[in-house]
């Protein structure tokens, strides 16, 4: 009996596969990697009836959630089963700290995640956290060996933390940011985005640098660097169109430089002729993305008050992955 029963059951790898797809599947509709400060992976009661099935499915499924691993505090990178150490592929953090509290330092210590190749961090758009990214690149070794790195709600599209991730990420494919403000390098402010109208949903920029020349500088350090996704905010209001064809080759430059030094020709087609000339060694892709909002919405002075780091109330509003879970023992 036990002959035939170990011949009728399904092959590892082939359960591996059914159950990675169904995560997948409900991950992608219940989940949106848009929504920041939140956990885009599968809700875990879609989970947990695997777990009940047998130890090779509890084992696969298990494996297969904590591919991402959500945390909304440092500390919950210190409490992690050893076992996630070689499950977990992404790592997605909450940080609501303000850059005043980044002494003394608490960091979000890596240590732990072997197999990491991505990280992602979702900032408090309303707080000042132009460095807190310094918080995320303990142990150096894990950090600069990491292949794809995004950023939500970066107050300040800066050259600080652009210089922090030149500086620990070394090992970078693809760089996401997504943020509220545009960092014109004609006038050097920060600013938010207005058009004329609407723009296309998406720019794309192949072989050309399609970066501010800020961005390029800094970035050039990244010599694996392929991809770099842009995501920013914009209101309708301003002069500019990008809707037909771009044939300025918009790249993060204000309304107001837009409207004034590109109505000179000559000057359009000097700066053009730049922008196709210098980018990252192995860049191949930039995209900017565009999501309209309120410019009431959008924070543009920062209030700063001194303060040691404690954890921002509400923060705990949503458990770590490991927070609460029991696993009944199961049989094959």
């Amino acid at each position: 009996m036990s002959d035939i029963s170990n011949r009728t059951r399904l092959p590892t790898e082939l359960l591996r596969i059914i159950i990675l797809d169904y995560l997948t599947a409900i991950r992608e509709e219940h989940g949106s990697k848009e929504v920041s400060r939140t956990s885009y992976k599968a809700p875990w009661y879609m989970v947990e009836p695997l777990i009940l099935t047998s130890r090779i499915c509890r084992r696969l499924a298990l494996e297969g959630w904590f591919e991402v691993y959500f945390a909304h505090s440092p500390n919950d990178l210190l409490e992690v089963w050893p076992e996630v150490s070689i499950w977990t592929k992404e790592l997605h953090c909450v940080e609501l700290g303000k850059d005043s509290q980044i002494l003394p330092v608490m960091q979000w210590n890596l240590m732990s995640f072997h197999r990491l190749h991505k990280l992602r961090v979702d900032f408090e758009p309303a707080n000042p956290n132009a460095m807190l990214l310094l918080r995320f690149d303990y142990p150096r070794n894990i950090a600069s060996q990491l292949q794809e790195l995004e950023l939500h709600d970066i107050s300040w599209p800066s050259p600080m933390s652009l210089t922090v991730v030149a500086n620990a990420f070394h090992g970078l494919r693809v760089l996401k940011m997504s943020q509220d403000l545009i960092w014109c390098d004609l006038c050097n402010i920060c600013s938010f985005a207005t058009f004329r109208d609407h723009p296309p949903e998406e720019i794309v920029y192949e072989k050309i640098v399609g970066l501010p020349t800020h961005y390029t500088t800094i970035l050039k350090r990244l010599t694996r660097l392929q991809t770099v996704i842009l995501t920013v905010g914009y209101g309708l209001g301003g002069s500019v169109s990008l809707a037909d064809n771009n044939n300025m080759m918009w790249s993060g430059e204000c309304d107001a430089c837009m409207d004034v030094m590109y109505s000179s020709m000559e000057y359009c087609e000097e700066r053009i002729a730049r922008k196709a000339m210098d980018r990252p060694p192995s860049l191949q892709s930039v995209f900017w993305r565009f999501r309209l909002k309120d410019p009431a919405d959008v924070v543009m002075d920062f209030e700063d008050e001194p303060e040691l780091y404690a954890q921002p109330e509400g923060a705990a509003g949503e458990e770590a992955d490991t927070g609460g879970m029991t696993f009944p023992s199961s049989d094959d």
